[in-house]
C-alpha cells in the first residue's frame, strides 16, 4: 500500500503498461524480421522518439509551468517549431544513415505530429488531468504493438509497414489531443498567449541532453560496431531496460510539480527522501527479476536468435540504476533552479553528453558492453552535476541570530 500511494510509482505503472506494448512489439518484430531490418527499425524509432520530444523546443515545459491558452496561436507556433526540428532529423536520417525517401518522410511526419502531441499532453498535465495526459503520451506504444501484429499476420519481412502504421498513430494522437483542447478552450479562463522563448530554450536544452543520452547507444552503434549489435541492444533494452525507463518517466512526471508546490525546504527533503526509498526498493527487486528472467526469455521467446550474455545484462542494470539516480537529481534541480541555475544545468548537461559520447567511442573496443558502460559515465556526470545544483535548494537554512540571548 505504501508503494501504491506513491504518485511516482502509480505513474510508473501507467508508463509501464505502455512500455509492455512497446516491449512486446519489439520482441515480436525482433523475432520475425531479419536482423538488419530490425536494426533499421530500431534506428528509425530512436530518431522519432528523440525528435518528437525535442520538437516543441521547450514549449511543453513552459505550458506545464504556466497557464498558457491552448488556442490557434499556440498551435501554429508549436507546429512551426516541430516542423523545423523534424526537418533536421529527417536530414540526419538521409545523410548520416542513408535512409530511403519513404523512411525520411515518415520521420518528418512522425516528429512534427509528435511535437504537437507532446504539447497537448503537457497542457492536460498542467490542468492535473493526468489520465488523458498519460494516455496521449502512451498511445503510440499501443499503435506500435498493433503494427507488430499486422507485420506478423501479413507475413511481411521488412521494417517499413510497421513504421508507416506508427506514423499514422502519431498523427491520430496529435489530432485528437488538439481537437479536445480547442473545443474546450472557450469554457476555461483566458490564459497567457505570450511566453519567454529564452526560458523555453533553457528547458529544451535540459530535456535534450537527457533524451540524447537515452538514445545515444542506438545513434552511435551503427558507426562503432556491426548493425547486428544494434539489433542486440534493441532486444536488450526492451527486456532489461524497460523498468528503469518507466521509473525515469514516472519520476519526471510527478516530482517536479510536487516540489514546486512544497511550502518549505523540510517538506522538499521529506518528499525526495520518501520517493527515493520507495523507488530504490522497486529498483532492487526489479534488478533481481531481470537477472533471472532475461535468460528464460532469450531461450523460450527469442529461440536463441540473440545471445544476451550476463555481462550485457549487468551493464544494462548498472546503466539503469544510473538513469534513475539522474531522474531524481535532474527533476529536483529543474523544479527548484532559478533562471541562472537552469542555464547552468543546461550547460552541464551538454558536457555530460560529451562525456557519454567519448565514453562510448572508447568503450567500443570492448564491444557492446563497453559502449553501454561508456554512455553510463555520461549519466553519472549528469546526475552528480544536477545534484550539486539541487543541494543548494535542499539545505535547511541556518537560523538567524536573535537580538536577545537564548535561555534554557
Amino acid at each position: 500500500m505504501r508503494l501504491w500511494r506513491s504518485p511516482t510509482l502509480r505513474t510508473a505503472v501507467v508508463y509501464g503498461a505502455g512500455g509492455v506494448g512497446f516491449t512486446g512489439a519489439n520482441l515480436i518484430l525482433a523475432r520475425v524480421l531479419p536482423a538488419t531490418e530490425y536494426g533499421l527499425l530500431t534506428l528509425v524509432v530512436a530518431l522519432v522518439n528523440l525528435g518528437y520530444s525535442l520538437a516543441p523546443m521547450g514549449v511543453d515545459g513552459v505550458v506545464n509551468r504556466r497557464h498558457l491558452e491552448a488556442g490557434p496561436q499556440l498551435l501554429r507556433r508549436v507546429l512551426l517549431y516541430s516542423f523545423l526540428v523534424a526537418l533536421g532529423f529527417a536530414a540526419l536520417g538521409a545523410l548520416a544513415y542513408e535512409m530511403s525517401y519513404g523512411l525520411v518522410a515518415m520521420i518528418l511526419l512522425s516528429v512534427t505530429a509528435g511535437g504537437g502531441l507532446q504539447v497537448a499532453s503537457a497542457k492536460l498535465q498542467s490542468e492535473q488531468r493526468y489520465g488523458p495526459s498519460l494516455g496521449l503520451l502512451q498511445s503510440n506504444n499501443l499503435v506500435f504493438l498493433v503494427a507488430a501484429l499486422v507485420t506478423v499476420l501479413a507475413g511481411v519481412r521488412e521494417a517499413w509497414p510497421a513504421l508507416l502504421i506508427s506514423t499514422f498513430g502519431w498523427l491520430a494522437g496529435a489530432v485528437w489531443g488538439w481537437s479536445v483542447l480547442l473545443r474546450e478552450r472557450h469554457d476555461k479562463p483566458q490564459g497567457d498567449v505570450e511566453f519567454s522563448m529564452g526560458e523555453a530554450l533553457s528547458y529544451a536544452g535540459v530535456q535534450a541532453t537527457g533524451l540524447i543520452l537515452i538514445q545515444l547507444e542506438r545513434l552511435v552503434l551503427p558507426h562503432l560496431l556491426p548493425l547486428r549489435d544494434l539489433a542486440t541492444f534493441g532486444v536488450l533494452a526492451a527486456i532489461a531496460g524497460s523498468l528503469f525507463r518507466v521509473l525515469q518517466m514516472g519520476t519526471a512526471f510527478t516530482l517536479v510539480p510536487r516540489l514546486r508546490a512544497a511550502p518549505d525546504v523540510r517538506q522538499r527533503r521529506r518528499l525526495v527522501a520518501k520517493e527515493a526509498r520507495l523507488v530504490s526498493a522497486v529498483v532492487l527487486l526489479g534488478c533481481a527479476a531481470i537477472w533471472i528472467a532475461t535468460p528464460l526469455l532469450e531461450r523460450w521467446f527469442l529461440a536463441g536468435k540473440y545471445h544476451l550474455a550476463g555481462s550485457l545484462v549487468l551493464a544494462t542494470l548498472v546503466s539503469g540504476v544510473a538513469k534513475v539516480f539522474n531522474a531524481f537529481t535532474k527533476s529536483t534541480a529543474a523544479a527548484l533552479a532559478d533562471p541562472r541555475e537552469l542555464s547552468l544545468l543546461n550547460l552541464l548537461g551538454w558536457i555530460s553528453l560529451g562525456v557519454g559520447l567519448a565514453g562510448a567511442v572508447v568503450g567500443a573496443r570492448w564491444g557492446l558492453a563497453g559502449v553501454i558502460y561508456g554512455v553510463t559515465a555520461g549519466w553519472l556526470v549528469r546526475a552528480f552535476t544536477a545534484l550539486s545544483i539541487a543541494a543548494r535548494h535542499l539545505r535547511i537554512p541556518v537560523a538567524e541570530p536573535t537580538a536577545e540571548p537564548a535561555t534554557s
